[in-house]
């Protein structure tokens, strides 16, 4: 999925499409699991707060802005 492609994807969930919204969590979870993973002394804590990265994301992507890398705003979650 290029860049273009996920700027779509995200507009896509933004309008309420959970085909896309998984899309996205696919492409961006093990990056999610791993940033959290080095952080955290228990890999169940940070498969714990990996959840709750895309559950604010979900709650919150209509906030985010299409154009701009998804990766970086899920690591800031």
């Amino acid at each position: 999925m290029s860049e273009e492609d996920e700027s779509q994807w995200v507009r896509a969930a933004q309008g309420g499409d959970m085909d896309a919204f998984d899309a996205l969590v696919e492409r961006h979870q093990n990056g999610v699991r791993a940033c959290l993973a080095a952080r955290l002394d228990d890999p169940h804590e940070a498969e714990d707060l990996a959840q709750e990265v895309f559950v604010t994301a979900f709650r919150k992507l209509r906030e985010f802005d299409p154009e701009r890398p998804l990766a970086p705003w899920l690591r800031s979650i």
